[in-house]
């Protein structure tokens, strides 16, 4: 039973990335820090810091605690519970991956406490029990912008992204509608794939070669998608305006995102207008790439890194020390 303390840090995440759906996904500079106490007497303590932590869970239902306990139980052990500190730089259920963070620090935490050993193969079956995506959970590994190869599935490609790129995430704050359910053909289907994968390499050649410029093969046409039903968002998908690479969809939504080389401030205020125009307000922040994930992260002992050092939520929201 270890007596001490681990502190695992995770990168957030944009799955379906320009929207090259469950094909792209790319790190940010914009950790989940968390201190994990093993316990003896089987009680699971949440404490969590960060915005929309109303949706985080304080008992053993977190996905932490989850990842946590499913790794003991492959090795044979009992899972006596623990205490959680959790410091989110990302709001929850928005489209930054914070659910695949979640994932790998309980998992990485558990093999850091308990010296489990576990390789990468393991690492990943596990977090595909509670995350799906595969290139989200790469990307929050490995860092960078990674690709799904499809030759072969489970393969991914990695490349480095220029940290002059910008992130720009405009989050609507608005009640989440039932979720779209669209009927796609088969054909329809797999030429969505195919584009998918097309736009995918085409930013990866991009990020490998900016001063060439952005191709045409960036702009190939893509059906938006989106997972949540938000008002506005619709027309905030269609906004078109200079110095943006790409605007797409974090993930599962509702969150915008909006790459761009240059000034992205145009594009923003496009996009909350169009949330405006349906009722809602919406935040708005921007993130950097990040070239390391959680395996270079926590190579060494990781830093709790403290919610006044960051922002937790998007850039109107102020942070807080106070647990929510």
């Amino acid at each position: 039973m270890p007596t001490h303390s681990v502190l695992i840090k995770v990168p957030a995440t944009v799955g379906n990335f320009a929207g090259a759906k469950d094909t792209a996904a790319m790190a940010l500079d914009a950790p989940l820090n968390v201190k994990v106490t093993p316990r003896l007497d089987g009680q699971v303590n949440v404490r969590y810091f960060g915005e929309n932590g109303e949706r985080v869970p304080r008992d053993r239902s977190n996905l932490v605690a989850r990842a946590m306990q499913s790794a003991l139980h492959l090795r044979e052990l009992e899972f006596t519970g623990a205490d959680f500190e959790i410091y989110s730089s990302v709001p929850v259920a928005v489209g930054l991956g914070s659910s695949t963070a979640a994932v790998l620090a309980g998992l990485v935490a558990a093999d850091r406490l308990y010296d489990l050993g576990l390789d990468e193969k393991t690492l990943f079956e596990l977090a595909a029990i509670y995350e799906t995506r595969g290139d989200n959970l790469r990307a929050a590994w490995y860092g960078g912008f990674v690709v799904a190869a499809d030759e072969s599935e489970g393969a991914f490609r990695r490349t480095v992204v220029p940290e002059n790129f910008v992130l720009s995430v405009v989050a609507p704050d608005a009640p989440l509608g039932k979720a779209r359910k669209e009927n796609v053909g088969r054909r329809a289907a797999q030429a969505n794939a195919a584009a998918a994968h097309e736009r995918a390499a085409a930013l990866a050649a991009y990020f490998a070669r900016p001063e060439e410029g952005a191709s045409e093969a960036v702009e190939i046409s893509l059906p938006p998608t989106c997972e949540k039903n938000v008002s506005g968002l619709e027309a905030a998908l269609k906004v078109r305006t200079a110095n943006t690479v790409s605007l797409f969809v974090c993930g599962s939504g509702p969150a915008v995102g909006i790459l761009a080389q240059g000034s992205a401030e145009e594009a923003v205020a496009a996009v909350q207008e169009c949330f405006a125009r349906a009722g809602i307000k919406s935040t708005w922040g921007e993130f950097r790439p990040s070239n390391a994930g959680a395996q270079d992260w926590n190579a060494v002992a990781a830093e709790i890194v403290s919610p006044l050092a960051r922002a937790l939520s998007l850039a109107d929201i102020k942070s807080t020390l106070m647990p929510v």
